[in-house]
């Protein structure tokens, strides 16, 4: 950023090394001010300025990310390291903006601004600053004054200051990048001393590597087929959980229907293809008799899979759905509310009495087929309506 407060470079690399950090600033001009969000300074920023012999400027506490992305909205960067760079910059243009701004006003037309802001902001006053750099002025044939470099012989007192100052900043560039050099030379150093340290520590790396590249290998393969069975041991073990547990209901049911004149009741938890399919997954449901705990909700699917099991008849707590009902009607499988049926609790598990069940099936299947023949007898009388209706209207048409 320069002095008017425009931004003239961004970027950021995590290989940019202290060289080429100093090498991309003095591309872009001779810093002036190094700016920093931190407080305290970085060492980086600290060793940055001095290369430059530069005025640090550093906030009176670390910015605020709040802060920074308020400064920042109306530029572009490409992450937030640039971003934290340009609010050190926008920071420390604020705070030097008044004093930029009184320089600017009183300097003179001949005497480059840049320069009188920089010998001011370096310590100078703004008179001393413009005596430094005013150079005397000589007419010209039309009158249009321009700057003239003075004989030596006539050089006066603000141009040999002029000059130190000019032959004090070059000496001082000069001493900066000597010792800039001489880091440059001592990074090398260090960088050369360090490959082959690590050229040895690659050495000593690879020749452990292959004697234990066959030995990871073989234990990597082991470990992938432990892994693999204690998987299938834990599946397997799933498994055979839920067999038992299907074995031990299957055997209770069979016991007591064995044992006792009663016929077990399959209890389903809801109406819906996957309640059912786990009933019949855990203790069958095929030709038996199902109770629903909640039988609302279910449609066409679940009652189409109650059919294809092949159930004798169906038990519910509450409403069935119209639809349902009527897929196991056109099937003859009855459907009970518990209050009609004498259900007993035998441990954990529900039964009935198989004669009391026989005739309420035999009661429930007569009453769907009378239900039936009915439906059938009103079709055959819509269609004799329909039939009468018409020959009426023909033989009217006759007449007229």
């Amino acid at each position: 950023m320069d002095l008017k407060g425009r931004v003239l470079r961004t970027g950021s690399s995590r290989s940019w090394g202290f060289s080429e950090l100093v090498g991309l600033l003095i591309e872009s001009g001779h810093p002036l001010i190094i700016a920093t969000d931190k407080n305290p300074v970085p060492g980086t920023v600290e060793r940055i300025k001095r290369a430059f012999n530069a005025i640090l400027h550093t906030p009176a506490s670390s910015l605020s990310v709040e802060q920074k992305q308020r400064d920042t909205k109306l530029f572009d960067y490409s992450n937030e390291h640039e971003r934290d760079a340009l609010a050190a910059a926008i920071d420390a243009a604020r705070s030097l903006k008044n004093k930029l701004e009184s320089v600017q006003k009183r300097a003179p037309p001949d005497v480059e601004l840049d320069e009188l802001q920089m010998l001011v902001l370096r310590g100078h006053t703004v008179d001393s600053a413009i005596n430094l750099l005013k150079k005397p002025l000589a007419p010209t044939e039309n009158h249009v004054q321009r700057l003239v470099p003075a004989p030596e012989k006539d050089l006066r007192g603000p141009d040999i200051l002029y000059l130190k100052a000019i032959i004090k900043r070059q000496d001082e560039q000069i001493s900066r990048l000597l010792s800039y050099v001489a880091d440059l030379k001592e990074s090398l150093q260090l960088g050369q001393e360090n490959v082959v340290k690590l050229q040895d520590k690659i050495s000593v790396i690879r020749s452990q590597d292959a004697k234990n590249v066959k030995k990871d290998r073989e234990v990597t393969f082991r470990q992938k087929e432990i892994d693999r069975l204690s998987t299938e041991l834990v599946r397997s073990k799933s498994v055979n959980e839920g067999l038992q547990k299907r074995m031990r209901k299957l055997k209770q049911i069979g016991l007591t229907e064995r044992n006792k004149a009663v016929k077990a009741v399959k209890i389903v938890k809801s109406f819906n293809r996957e309640a059912i399919q786990a009933a019949d997954d855990q203790f069958g449901l095929s030709k038996g008799i199902v109770l629903f705990e909640d039988a609302s909700g279910g449609g066409i699917a679940a009652a189409e899979l109650l059919v294809h099991k092949r159930i004798r008849a169906v038990v519910v707590k509450n409403e069935m759905s119209h639809v349902a009902r009527k897929t196991l009607f056109k099937a003859d499988i009855p459907i009970f509310s518990m209050r009609e049926l004498a259900l007993d609790l035998s441990g954990n598990l529900m039964t009935i009495d198989k004669n009391a069940l026989e005739l309420m099936i035999e009661k429930g299947q007569t009453e769907i087929a009378n239900a039936k023949q009915h439906e059938q007898l009103c079709r055959l009388e819509s269609l004799v309506e329909a039939y009468k209706h018409e020959r009426i209207i023909d033989t009217q048409k006759k007449i007229d």
